[in-house]
């Protein structure tokens, strides 16, 4: 009944054997992303001569872009390619004679590298608000944990849309440009690349209507305490709808596909 704690002891071992693979990573996807935004932005409020821009200030947007790397990093779990390379060479069939469903096994082996950075993202903010902010006493402990809790869903969200679409590799030869695009899709309307308050009335009318919006900008902000109660449980009731809706597809589409599973590789 304790299966769980063997396969999440095993995923932390992975993450912990390529140490210096792991510290390159965090440091690239993060602190050069950061050091690239804040240098984009920091021209674009002097160009305007704001100081101020749909609600963001310059401070607020280097915290913003300190966030997004970690939260796309919890959204991609094992990264492109978690289901289907293992279709594609065989390993898959190790998943059809183990004794839990493999949707219970990939989605926690998933959310264990989600957790993962989750911590890291707490790490990194309390960094960030005692040594660069330099001001503890703004710090909003239950936003933080607010942030990271919809992030961890907003994860599980992401999963269930990847092994959507990643299950699809039991009938296409490639499915990689596909993954690439649904992630561009997520990170694009789910503003990772510019703040959601940047976009016209319009498209963020019709985005409230799709999970983009509640896998980064949500917990994003949520995590920077710019967020209500009401916008958290409203993002939390979509995420939900969402990930039951995307599960049952998978499956669908699992019960269809399963028979043409061949194993080659093994």
């Amino acid at each position: 009944m304790n299966w769980w704690r063997f396969v999440v002891a095993a995923e932390y071992r992975k993450i912990f054997a390529f140490r210096a693979d792991f510290w390159v990573t965090f440091v690239g996807q993060t602190l050069v992303q950061l050091f690239i935004a804040r240098a984009l932005w920091q021209n674009i409020f002097e160009a305007s001569g704001n100081q101020v821009m749909e609600g963001y200030t310059l401070p607020m947007m280097t915290l913003y872009y300190l966030i997004v790397p970690i939260g796309n990093r919890m959204l991609q779990g094992e990264n492109v390619g978690f289901l289907s390379r293992e279709i594609y060479d065989g390993s898959f069939s190790r998943y059809l004679i183990y004794p839990i469903s493999f949707f219970h096994y990939k989605t926690l082996t998933y959310m264990s590298y989600s957790a993962f950075y989750g911590m890291q993202l707490i790490l990194i903010f309390l960094l960030y608000k005692g040594f660069i902010s330099a001001d503890l006493t703004s710090l909003n402990v239950m936003s933080l944990i607010l942030g990271v809790a919809l992030f961890l869903m907003a994860s599980y969200t992401y999963a269930m849309l990847s092994v959507f679409i990643e299950l699809f590799s039991l009938w296409a030869d490639n499915i990689w440009s596909l993954m690439v695009m649904c992630r561009f899709f997520c990170y694009f309307f789910g503003g990772s690349f510019v703040p959601l308050a940047f976009f016209p009335e319009w498209l963020r009318s019709v985005l409230v209507y799709t999970p983009f919006p509640y896998l980064v900008s949500l917990p994003v902000r949520t995590t920077m305490g710019l967020t209500s109660s009401q916008e958290i449980l409203t993002g939390f009731v979509f995420l939900i709808i969402w990930s039951f809706l995307l599960k049952k597809c998978a499956k669908l589409i699992w019960k269809k596909g399963q028979h043409r599973y061949t194993g080659v590789g093994i």
